[in-house]
């Protein structure tokens, strides 16, 4: 089976360049100081596989220059202990709200992304790069595709002095030029129109009805599938009828995309649970509508649109990163379960891909 690379898009109406002295100055007015020389910034959680660690004892082998971490998770009290012996060099932010990491991100001078496993297609190194912020970024999940000359650069993992070197290697680059490149090539626009010609071809004509079977969606905004989920079916809302069928968020229409809401528990049980009441749902009727394509995301929505294909419909299953295809044994056999039935296989990046193939074979 050759699975399919469709990559994460990025609002690029939204995360853009914009002046750098009215984004430092909300900045400033609604957190702390900048340092005037460097500005660092990490988004994301706070957990062991991201190893904010190394990029805290990076500042080791930086004369100059402000860490912001905006996030948490269960490594935040460890961080913390560490990023004493910095005094005050490094601030975190907590958790902010989406409509204001733009301007964040147009304060900075570079951003990291210093992840030692399990990193898929990351939105925030996206929505960076979007802003025009230079990345320096581990060769883990999706950034050796994305990082490229001129938008950042790759270093070893668990090296905080390579992270150091990295950061002062592009902290100059062309923050326009930065934007443009990602525009043409990550914008939704660009990944809907992508998803809809692959669509295409699977069900050999221009789908008039789509469904993505996807525990998350607004306005539960935990989750990154959630976001990207939404903000693709928006764009091909305008080209056919879509439908999200979803498990933690809202129920109705909004902007143009109608949410299905299937009940399901949420904690540790949300995706099984989620994936029971879906393929319910989906075998009893959904209210007459008969889908052309159904798109289950990571394991409990491939089961979805498996069910969805014994009354019709095209099946896909979307991995969203290396996590999706798992180490564990019973996720890697729903997976392969899951593969070699239905119609067509994406992943968000080569490496997953990779993991996806080996899987199958």
């Amino acid at each position: 089976m050759r699975v399919r690379v469709v990559p994460n898009g990025v609002d690029t109406n939204k995360f853009r360049p914009i002046n750098r002295k009215k984004a430092i100055k909300w900045f400033e007015h609604n957190f702390c100081e900048l340092n005037d020389d460097l500005n660092i910034v990490y988004v994301g959680r706070f957990s062991e596989e991201k190893g904010v660690m190394y990029l805290i004892e990076s500042l080791d082998y930086l004369d100059e220059g402000r860490l912001f971490l905006v996030g948490a998770g269960p490594q935040e009290v460890q961080l913390k202990k560490l990023a004493k012996k910095f005094e005050k060099r490094v601030c975190f932010l907590g958790r902010v709200k989406h409509d204001s990491i733009p301007l964040i991100y147009n304060a900075m001078d570079v951003f990291v992304l210093p992840s030692i496993s399990m990193e898929g297609f990351s939105n925030s190194m996206l929505e960076a790069l979007a802003c025009g912020l230079p990345v320096v970024a581990t060769p883990i999940g999706a950034a050796p595709e994305v990082v490229r000359p001129g938008l950042g650069i790759i270093v070893g993992i668990k090296d905080a002095k390579a992270i150091a070197e990295g950061i002062k290697k592009v902290k100059n680059l062309n923050r326009r030029k930065i934007h443009s490149i990602i525009k043409a090539k990550y914008s939704f626009n660009v990944v809907a129109n992508r998803i809809y010609y692959l669509y295409s071809r699977v069900i050999g004509y221009p789908p008039e009805n789509i469904c993505f079977a996807s525990l998350f969606a607004p306005p539960y905004e935990l989750s990154g599938i959630g976001m990207q989920v939404f903000e693709l079916s928006k764009v091909l809302a305008k080209k056919c009828r879509v439908s999200i069928l979803c498990g933690l968020g809202g129920n109705g229409e909004i902007d143009g995309v109608r949410l299905i809401k299937v009940r399901c528990l949420d904690g540790l049980f949300s995706r099984p649970t989620y994936s029971l009441a879906g393929i319910l749902k989906v075998l009893g009727g959904l209210e007459g509508f008969k889908f052309d394509i159904v798109d289950g995301r990571n394991w409990e929505g491939g089961l979805i649109s498996l069910a969805a294909k014994k009354r019709g419909s095209k099946a896909v299953m979307s991995l969203r990163g290396e996590g999706a295809v798992g180490e564990a044994s019973w996720k890697r056999l729903v997976n392969r379960f899951i593969m070699q039935r239905v119609d067509c296989v994406t992943a968000t990046d080569s490496r997953t891909a990779k993991m996806a193939e080996r899987l199958f074979a």
